[in-house]
This record gives structure tokens, C-alpha cells and sequence, in this order.
């Protein structure tokens, strides 16, 4: 599995570099701008794709990243000690990425994101809705690829339709699906993901906006 980033520090590079060895990923070239970047996921199609702060302000790339590489996940890595104020925070409401994550905590973000699990950055704390206690037992082992999914089933999408959203076959989606099912504790058989959708959908909708 291997990771591409944009950042164009040198020092903070050597820190991604560090973290990415540490994962046991597939270190790639570094971008020093999005056009080359854009390029490499295209040929490359890599497993994570780290963008840091100074490329916070270009939404299209998040947007092309995700349409270009649906199953690649998008970490944002603040590199900087960032003052998460209602400013940055809204910033990063506008944007599509997967997983947050300060400097220092990239190699427990990535180990977790490895094993594929949903990696809870401290950041998330100062969020004036972040919520300390799990909203749903095993909600937060959710993987990213795991909420898009239960987010486009909670938004009434059907099986291909979810497919043909995410650029995935069906049997991936119902794979998933499975996958959800297991970590939340769903039960009953056939239908019951959907029965648990319905009866948690405004709860569902707000964690998953």
C-alpha cells in the first residue's frame, strides 16, 4: 500500500517520510503542486493521499482527488500547531477528505488507517461538536469508506446505486454493508441494516453531514 503527499517544507517532509516508514507504506515522490499530484494518483492510485495546511484553500483538489480515486483516502495532516478556531474548522467543513490529523500523531493515524479502522484524531476534541463518548457502540470503527457508504444507504440510495455513487462493484458495497453491520451489532437477518437506518436516521444524518 503506498501514500502520496503534497507539502513543500522540507523538514516537514522528512517528518511524513519518518511516519510513512514506520507504517510500512510505500513511500512515493513527493508533489511540490497539485497538477503533479493529480498525475501521480492517476497513474499511481494510491492506498492514502496526505495533503498538508498550505493547500487547505484548494477545494477542487480534494473534490478531484475523491472523483479521480474514490477508494483512496484523503488525510489531512496539520503540520503546524493550528489555532482550531471556528475559522479553520469551517475551512475544513468545505472540504472532501477522509481522516484528521496533526504532525505528531501521523504514525498512529496511519497504523490505524492500515488496519482499517477509523483513526479518532485529539483535534477533533476542540470541535465545539465533538461528542466524548461513542454516539453508537463501534461507531467509531467505522472505516471513511464504510461511512460513505452507510451515509448513502441512510440517504435512501439503493445497493447499485450506492455502486454506481462510488464507482465500486456491489459486491463491494454489500461487503461493506456486512462490514457495518458486525462493528455497530446489527442483528435479524436480511433487512436489518435498513431497519436500524430507519430507526436511527436523524441521529445517522447529523453524525454523518
Amino acid at each position: 500500500m503506498s501514500l502520496l503527499a503534497l507539502c513543500h517544507r522540507r523538514s516537514i517532509l522528512l517528518k511524513i517520510a519518518a511516519a510513512t516508514d514506520k507504517a510500512a507504506l510505500n513511500w512515493r515522490t513527493p508533489s511540490v503542486n497539485a497538477s503533479l499530484l493529480k498525475e501521480q494518483i492517476l497513474d499511481q492510485q494510491p492506498g492514502f493521499v496526505l495533503i498538508t495546511n498550505e493547500n487547505l484553500g484548494d477545494a477542487a483538489l480534494f473534490t478531484t482527488i475523491r472523483s479521480t480515486c474514490p477508494q483512496t483516502l484523503i488525510v489531512v495532516c496539520l503540520t503546524l500547531e493550528p489555532v482550531m478556531d471556528n475559522h479553520l474548522w469551517a475551512i475544513l467543513d468545505n472540504l472532501e477528505f477522509d481522516v484528521l490529523c496533526s504532525l505528531d500523531e501521523l504514525t498512529d493515524c496511519l497504523l490505524t488507517l492500515k488496519a482499517g479502522r477509523f483513526y479518532q484524531s485529539s483535534l477533533l476534541e476542540t470541535h465545539s461538536g465533538y461528542q466524548a463518548k461513542e454516539p453508537l457502540p463501534g461507531w467509531h470503527e467505522l472505516t471513511p469508506s464504510e461511512r460513505r457508504v452507510l451515509k448513502l444507504t441512510t440517504d435512501e440510495k439503493t445497493g447499485p446505486q450506492i455502486a454506481a455513487i462510488l464507482f465500486i462493484s456491489e459486491k463491494t458495497v454489500n461487503n461493506h454493508k456486512a462490514k457495518i453491520s458486525q462493528k455497530l451489532a446489527i442483528s435479524g437477518g436480511p433487512g436489518s441494516l435498513t431497519r436500524f437506518v430507519l430507526t436511527h436516521r436523524k441521529q445517522l444524518l447529523a453524525l454523518l453531514e
